[in-house]
């Protein structure tokens, strides 16, 4: 039988506080005064975790998502970025982030009406159905569906197609663009359930796309279909490129093979195994297009590829969560906050437990460009964020080994990089991830 919480119970926590009572007094002062984080943050972070990196790959100013969740696409046009601003000697180059944003929206919306056309004999409560409906599509993402919408539609430099209102701060977008997803979702479940064939059930959701095109262009912009490209390098040289389209301008400025990247997941809890790959049973943003697979391992061994990508001179995309145990100064460090000792309360779990209960998952996508290496091993990593120059060291973060192995859920990996045993259990079948899984909710934004 349930209870309820009596007066007795009540009266009883008042005699049960751990704290003497003038440290309690103290500390009831300090957090309802400043706060539970600032009253429990470290002011000691720099002398344990240094900002100077043994090292270090060649990158430029960061870039800003704003109040957006294209993290995952940031980081991997930053690494782009990167091998373009080093090889044609520019400074501060950037890719349209809108540009590559437009076509994710216009491509889960279709991967969205693709699913509910699948699916539409399931009962409108089932748990697939619910899960699907619950969000149509969002701004978050992973490597795959960065890779997917470049692979096929190309980039472009960010003048080319700027920043709009909808990009940088995208509530609006995804509020007005899911319910337009969601009422057509409805009337395409109606039309198969009246028997329609598949040909005008089909037709119907082209249409139902051509409306999404039409909004995302009123919210975002046209993308363009060809550009000038000019610009002058670090020589003062003068280059251009007339009616150059998306597509060649990747082939032409860009050298990375998606396909020959792998992501490397550590997911420690009793549902996954080590050295099996997985993929979600709905994930992907692009119909055919490349679609996330993951190889779970251990912690050291994820590290020692990231280090590894380092050295070879290639930054590396990471997924985390951001939330735990980081501050606006740019420490990822697991002394960052003393809760315990602010509250006299034990808060730990590891990291098995804190994804199976839900209480961490990978909220944020950024990018490793350095290392503090110690007897040929890294003691701390340099961590390229997409926040803007005004948290960390202008942009810049700097993390701890215990906060990698921590917080730290997915890197991805040129495949020469793995082991022959990796390459192996790369080659098996996946397991089949389903949609309510802890690690599907582990989608950076």
């Amino acid at each position: 039988m349930e209870e309820s919480i009596t007066p007795k119970l009540l009266k009883s926590f008042g005699t049960q506080q751990k704290h003497n009572k003038a440290h309690q007094a103290a500390m009831q002062r300090a957090v309802t005064t400043n706060g539970i984080y600032a009253s429990s943050e470290s002011n000691a972070l720099s002398a344990t975790n240094t900002t100077v990196f043994s090292l270090e790959l060649e990158t430029g100013r960061v870039t800003d998502q704003k109040s957006s969740g294209r993290c995952w696409l940031f980081a991997t046009l930053n690494i782009l970025r990167h091998q373009v601003e080093k090889e044609y000697k520019l400074e501060d180059f950037e890719f349209s982030e809108s540009y590559s944003y437009f076509w994710d929206k216009l491509e889960k919306s279709n991967y969205f009406y693709e699913q509910i056309i699948r699916l539409a004999a399931l009962p409108l409560d089932d748990r697939r159905v619910t899960h699907i409906f619950s969000s149509p599509q969002n701004d978050g993402g992973w490597w795959e569906y960065s890779a997917a919408v470049i692979m096929k539609y190309g980039v472009v430099p960010k003048y080319v197609m700027p920043e709009a209102i909808s990009t940088s701060d995208s509530y609006q977008l995804n509020v007005l663009l899911n319910r337009m997803l969601r009422k057509g979702a409805l009337d395409l479940r109606h039309r198969v359930e009246l028997g329609e064939s598949t040909e005008a059930v089909r037709y119907e959701k082209d249409k139902l796309l051509g409306e999404v095109y039409h909004f995302l262009t009123i919210a975002i912009g046209t993308p363009p279909t060809s550009f000038t490209f000019n610009f002058k390098d670090k020589d003062k040289k003068y280059h251009r490129d007339d009616a150059i389209t998306p597509l060649e301008f990747l082939k032409k400025y860009t050298h990375t093979d998606f396909s020959e990247y792998v992501s490397i997941l550590n997911d420690p809890s009793s549902t996954k195994a080590y050295n099996q790959t997985y993929r979600f049973e709905d994930g992907g943003n692009v119909v055919g297009g490349l679609q996330p697979l993951l190889l779970n391992v251990d912690m050291p061994t994820l590290r020692q590829l990231a280090y590894q990508q380092i050295k070879a001179g290639e930054a590396v995309w990471f997924g985390c969560d951001v939330q735990t145990d980081t501050n606006k100064k740019g420490f990822m460090s697991l002394d960052v906050y003393d809760f315990d000792h602010t509250f006299d309360l034990d808060f730990s779990l590891d990291k098995a437990d804190r994804l199976m209960s839900r209480d961490s998952s990978t909220t944020h996508a950024m990018t490793i460009t350095g290392a503090d290496v110690v007897d040929k091993s890294p003691i701390q990593w340099k961590v390229e964020n997409s926040w803007g120059e005004d948290r960390g060291l202008k942009g810049y973060y700097t993390m701890s080994n215990e906060w990698f192995d921590k917080n730290g859920y997915v890197v991805v990996i040129r495949r020469d990089l793995l082991s022959e045993k990796l390459r192996q259990a790369l080659a098996q079948e996946p397991i089949v991830i389903p949609a309510w899984d802890p690690l599907n909710s582990m989608l950076p934004n």
